[in-house]
């Protein structure tokens, strides 16, 4: 209505694994930080939840290829992401 088009089920599972993609990596970025500042009993534990991380965005990354996400929607979601992040 009043020229806005209903977005298809296709984009809104694209932007469900876009969200997932951002916050695994969020999520990724913070326990690679705790890692650099844990100690050392905590060290093989922190390792395990890194490499975790990593194959979770791994795995989701490969999804996103798989399933061809439109470069442009992956760019909106990137810069709205980031904005988000700024304020």
């Amino acid at each position: 209505m009043f020229g806005h088009k209903k977005k298809s089920q296709r984009q809104l599972a694209d932007d469900e694994l876009l969200t997932m993609i951002y916050a695994v990596r969020d999520d990724l970025a913070k326990e690679r930080r705790l890692l650099n500042v844990a100690a050392d009993a905590e060290n093989e534990r922190q390792k395990q939840r890194v490499a975790l991380q990593e194959g979770l965005f791994d795995f989701l990354h490969r999804q996103a290829r798989t399933r061809a996400v439109a470069p442009t929607q992956v760019e909106a979601f990137s810069v709205l992401h980031n904005l988000e992040r700024i304020n």
